[in-house]
């Protein structure tokens, strides 16, 4: 009995420390750097207390990419997965209208996804972006509020990507 016990807990150690090295690997990865990376810069504006702003789209957008693919609420992971040609285990439904799924590839693999609702919105129609048409685009964006059911409601900034 003694030596089950040993054998589990060495098992279970083993698995515990497996899980953790490849949670490790994933948070260190180039695509989670560079969406924590973009995260903070679409943020950045909330946090300085300013209201409004105005720029251009590759100041915001410092990654290195090639294409940006844009996709609709309700757009299936499978339907997703065939317009980039890549399969990536971290894509997801987004199931409402105020949400945005974005992917940024570079090559054949994915360097960033933004995914749902942050404190960030940005308003930008369905499609697939080549970065010579993101880095001519102009942004304006401002500081909006969403009411929730607590009663409190969240501040957020809406960006608005415009062509020139």
């Amino acid at each position: 009995m003694k030596r089950f016990i040993k054998w589990a807990f060495i098992c279970l150690g083993i698995i515990i420390t497996i899980g953790t090295v490849i949670k490790l690997m994933d948070y260190n990865s180039l695509s989670s750097k560079n969406t924590r990376s973009l995260e903070k810069a679409l943020s950045e504006d909330i946090k300085l207390g300013k209201y409004s702003n105005e720029g251009m789209v590759k100041d915001l957008i410092t990654i290195d990419y090639d294409k940006l693919y844009v996709f609709e609420p309700y757009e299936s992971v499978e339907e997703m997965e065939k317009q980039l040609g890549l399969k990536y285990t971290k894509l997801k439904v987004a199931y409402s209208e105020g949400w945005i799924n974005m992917v940024f590839v570079k090559g054949n693999k994915i360097v960033a996804y933004l995914y749902g609702f942050n404190s960030y919105y940005i308003d930008i129609p369905k499609d697939i972006y080549f970065k010579e048409e993101i880095n001519q685009m102009t942004y304006h964006s401002e500081e909006r509020e969403i009411g929730n059911s607590s009663g409190t409601p969240k501040k957020y900034i809406y960006y608005e990507f415009k062509e020139k």
